[in-house]
């Protein structure tokens, strides 16, 4: 069939050759048939011209006659220019000869009765009798017509004598006879041609002619146009053939790269799976080891691993994420969120990150900020994390700012828009890595790669969740100077007012900052101030320690790492002497429990996480001791579906803190089961479907969380096999999968899952989920 393929272009072609030679041939007809009009045209005006001329021949002059004989040359003329039928030929042949008869016969009549009619002086009166009888009695023939009056004429002609020579008059007699026979022989012949003339149709076949002609031309006109029409036509539907063909080709092309890019994103989430169940072991174990007494060697080799781990799955969620963003199947999520807590978590991830490189991180956000938002939290939140993180690995030392502000965008109606810069005084790029950057596995050149490590797939990540979002990335930056990211996203706030997290103002309050940092002081200032508190700078211990003897202060904000020298210092030095002030807050990314542990003071020491907010700062200073940054929970999207369950069975006092756990790996057995226990659960086992819907229909539990992958029977048929008997309000049941895309999500809501967990198991993400049902433990 292959070699039939291309028959309808062929066609078309052939069609078009054929339309475009016809209507190009109509042109040319067209062309010379439209010449042809011009000398019909003409010959349809000289003709009357000439035949009123003619007929008028015996009334005329000499004048008369050139202006006959100019219509006679240019007719003659025309005529060989013509193309006429045979009948018009004929006809306007026959014409010619009987006008030039007519003329010439014409011509001589009217020299023979001029002749006849001049007087002349006879010396024979009777033979001047006798030609004034023949002159009348011939005036008589010329107005009658009449055949008497020709015998007439004749009888007189013979009584002239011109046998005699003689006689005096003799040459004109006999010239007067000669010219009076020839009227009467050739008038009648002249009236003929006369009447011929008159009733010949010449001009009424001129006429026909024109009409014949510009009817061909109609006809060739609209040949013309319906080739012109047909090629147009043809050209049209040969182009829709090669659009069709070109689509088709496209739409294989498409289906090719769509079941390529299908098979590619199955790969990736079955290699997700694979390499996430093991890494699930590994974390786990890792994380449950940590927990134990160990040495400082096993504990810096277990947190070594650890890191190890966290970066190889950061590698794979990248990977994960580009390859569902390329294919389309990325949705943005648009719920309510809070502002503080995403602030929160990116404290919690990059804070002690930063500390430990001795790189600032500095939080420097705009009060005007809602903390109610309309969006993706986890996009946005994985956007400040990809470019925090970038900006202190390439920071060797000095400080990175994150700075909020709300803006509103001119050239889009004065839409606000909520504006993210990450500047660091880090290695910069220049003008040439600029532009290399936010393309996928690229990075500013080898050598950043060689000494940075990274896979430069997260600024591309971040493009793309930014153009999803409807929003926008830049990057300013000079080579060895630092660079400041910008993100514009749209602020939507909520329709409904939801309460935001309260802020009270502290007027009057006296506050020292101990910090060696300059661009911190500055931020922290910013923020007490705008609490209404009065703020007075120190960047050493010597200094604090002298301003505190030159007055009084309400609280005390002391850095936990100055130049040479620690924040504890101050406060061990101060508490000893009257001039102490009221409050001590130890700052540091460092957790709570390390600073005490490491603290030589006896006495209780609040804590303050860095990088400060407006949010954390308002709970020092309104006496909120107790957890002033809690360890924040991840930022959870997709289990908005859980809820507390309304009992239908009736409850059974031994499972009613048990959680019914089905999994078919006995490390992610093990390690679940102890991350549940250090929740303050009892666990039961189930090693697969089958065996867990024999457990649930023998026990009350509130929660199961079903492994997708197993034996026997797999957790999707366990599912849809529970949902036959229980609702979503009677059973919840909580997805165990390292397969997190967006379809397998939206599949597991559709089977009835009430939500889902990805593996690796973390802690906090099982007590945010679980929260909902169980009392847990701390």
């Amino acid at each position: 069939m292959t070699k039939f393929k291309y028959i309808p272009e062929i066609f078309c072609l052939l069609l078009f050759t054929y339309f475009s030679t016809s209507w190009v041939l109509s042109i040319e007809d067209d062309r010379s048939k439209k010449a042809l009009l011009a000398p019909l045209l003409t010959l349809e005006i000289l003709i009357p011209q000439h035949k009123v001329e003619l007929l008028n021949a015996n009334f005329s002059d000499q004048l008369h006659y050139d202006k006959l004989a100019q219509l006679q040359f240019e007719i003659e003329g025309l005529l060989f220019e013509a193309t006429l039928n045979q009948k018009s030929n004929r006809l306007l042949k026959d014409y010619k000869e009987t006008s030039l008869n007519y003329i010439q016969l014409t011509s001589m009549l009217k020299t023979s009765q001029r002749l006849i009619s001049e007087n002349s002086s006879l010396n024979d009166q009777k033979l001047q009798g006798l030609m004034d009888a023949i002159r009348l009695q011939m005036f008589a023939f010329i107005t009658t017509h009449k055949q008497e009056d020709k015998e007439k004429v004749v009888n007189l002609l013979n009584k002239i004598d011109t046998g005699n020579t003689q006689q005096g008059n003799w040459q004109y007699l006999q010239l007067i006879k000669l010219h009076s026979l020839f009227v009467l022989d050739n008038y009648e012949l002249t009236a003929s041609y006369r009447q011929k003339l008159i009733e010949m149709p010449v001009i009424e076949s001129v006429i026909k002619e024109l009409e014949q002609l510009n009817i061909e031309i109609d006809k060739i006109a609209l040949k013309q146009l319906i080739a012109l029409f047909s090629v147009v036509l043809v050209f049209l539907f040969l182009f829709i053939l090669i659009i069709k063909r070109h689509q088709s080709a496209l739409e294989e092309t498409s289906e090719l790269h769509r079941k390529a890019v299908q098979v590619k994103t199955q790969f990736l989430a079955n290699m997700s799976h694979e390499i996430r169940t093991p890494m699930t072991g590994v974390i786990g174990l890792v994380e449950l080891t940590l927990q134990t007494d160990l040495d400082e060697e096993q504990r810096d080799y277990l947190e070594k691993i650890q890191f190890s781990a966290d970066s190889l799955l950061v590698i794979i969620n990248d990977i994960l994420d580009f390859s569902k963003i390329e294919s389309g199947k990325l949705p943005i999520e648009h719920i309510v969120w809070q502002h503080d807590k995403l602030i929160d978590n990116v404290n919690m991830m990059l804070g002690k990150v930063a500390e430990e490189r001795g790189i600032e991180l500095i939080f420097d956000l705009a009060p005007d900020i809602p903390n109610q938002m309309v969006g993706d939290p986890v996009r946005v939140n994985q956007i400040l994390l990809n470019l925090l993180s970038n900006a202190i690995k390439f920071t060797e030392h000095g400080h990175v700012i994150l700075k909020g502000s709300i803006i509103n965008q001119q050239e889009d109606n004065n839409t606000p828009q909520i504006l993210y810069q990450i500047k660091d005084t880090g290695i910069g790029l220049s003008e040439e890595q600029q532009s290399k950057l936010f393309q996928r596995f690229s990075q500013a050149d080898q050598s950043t790669t060689r000494k940075y490590g990274g896979t430069g797939l997260g600024l591309a990540i971040s493009k793309l969740l930014v153009d999803l979002m409807e929003g926008d990335i830049n990057v300013t930056s000079q080579l060895g100077k630092g660079s400041t990211f910008s993100v514009h996203l749209p602020l939507v706030v909520p329709d409904t007012d939801i309460a935001p997290s309260a802020i009270v103002k502290q007027q009057g309050m006296r506050l020292l900052l101990l910090e060696d940092n300059k661009v911190t002081q500055g931020v922290i200032k910013k923020m007490a101030e705008y609490l209404g508190a009065s703020v007075v700078l120190s960047a050493t211990v010597s200094e604090a320690k002298a301003l505190c003897h030159q007055q009084q202060f309400d609280i005390a904000l002391v850095d936990w790492h100055l130049e040479g020298e620690t924040g504890l210092s101050f406060i061990k030095e101060i508490k000893q002497q009257s001039c102490c002030p009221k409050k001590f807050v130890i700052c540091s990314a460092y957790s709570q429990g390390f600073i005490e542990k490491n603290s030589t003071i006896d006495d209780a020491i609040l804590y303050l996480a860095k990088p400060l907010t407006v949010l954390s700062l308002s709970k020092v200073l309104n006496n909120e001791y107790a957890e002033i940054n809690p360890a924040p929970s991840q930022v959870q999207l997709n289990n908005q579906h859980l809820q507390p369950v309304k009992e239908k069975l009736a409850p059974q006092t031994d499972h009613h803190n048990t959680i019914l756990l089905v999994e078919d790996n006995k490390i992610n057995q093990l390690i679940a089961s102890k991350l549940l226990i250090k929740l303050g659960l009892n666990v039961d086992v189930a090693e697969n479907g089958q065996e867990a819907i024999e457990m649930i229909e023998n026990n009350n539990y509130r929660v199961v969380l079903m492994d997708i992958q197993m034996p026997i029977m797999d957790g999707k048929e366990a599912t849809i096999e529970l949902r036959k008997t229980y609702s979503t309000e009677q059973l919840n049941i909580i997805a165990l999968t390292a397969n997190i895309t967006e379809e397998h999500i939206v599949y597991y809501k559709e089977i009835g899952m009430n939500g889902h967990l990805g593996k690796p198991y973390e802690l906090e993400k099982i007590r945010e989920i679980l929260t909902v049902f169980y009392s847990l433990n701390d």
